[in-house]
């Protein structure tokens, strides 16, 4: 009775030490080293907007900074980027906005934007948690959520007004082919156009 008591203590103390917290600047190294030697990436996507809307579809990554995502739920939506334009297109409006990307702005993506913030991570081999926080950037707060390898599987950015992004990742492959092609979109003729819809020069 003794020996199984002092199994379950041993047992116990082993699964909380696991769960303790790593230092932030290290869980937030492994996770930019690992996204930023990504070549590619491709799998299915949700996301839920500032408006808490939510958009479900399928994405591809090239590096560096080559995105395509068809959103199919509840309705399609094509963003595209090939690191220098970025192009949304609604098939049902027949609108496309084309943005001119500032020079250097997308470089790195996520494991760029998670520079700078101060916070906490914990987990195991099986995944982690890494939540950051600035009070100065316009997204005060930012939750990783990633894989035992560091790997990307969601991400949770709240503002100072409250209001919150997120998206999830499932299905991800490193090893699927990607079409360098898909990213330089070509707008559908007869489709308008909106040039520079946020203003970003």
């Amino acid at each position: 009775m003794q020996r199984l008591t002092l199994i379950i203590m041993i047992l116990a103390v082993f699964s909380a030490s696991a769960l303790f917290p790593i230092p932030a600047e290290e869980a937030v190294g492994k996770f930019r080293a690992r996204m930023l030697r990504m070549e590619k990436l491709t799998g299915v996507i949700s996301w839920t907007s500032l408006d808490g809307l939510t958009y479900s579809g399928s994405f591809k990554y090239m590096a560096p900074d080559k995105i395509y995502v068809k959103f199919t739920s509840p309705s399609v939506k094509i963003l595209v980027t090939n690191g220098k334009n970025l192009w949304i297109y609604s098939p049902v409006s027949e609108l496309c906005g084309v943005q001119e990307l500032t020079p250097g702005s997308s470089s790195g993506g996520i494991a760029a934007l998670v520079g700078g913030y101060e916070g906490i991570a914990s987990g195991d081999e099986a995944g982690y948690v890494i939540k950051l926080k600035n009070d100065d950037r316009v997204y005060r707060e930012i939750i990783l959520s990633v894989d035992g390898t560091f790997l990307l599987k969601g991400a949770i950015f709240k503002r100072s007004d409250g209001r919150v992004m997120s998206f999830s990742l499932s299905d991800v492959s490193t090893a699927a082919e990607v079409n360098p092609a898909l990213f330089d979109f070509k707008v559908p003729e007869g489709a308008r156009i909106v040039t520079n819809p946020l203003q970003m020069r």
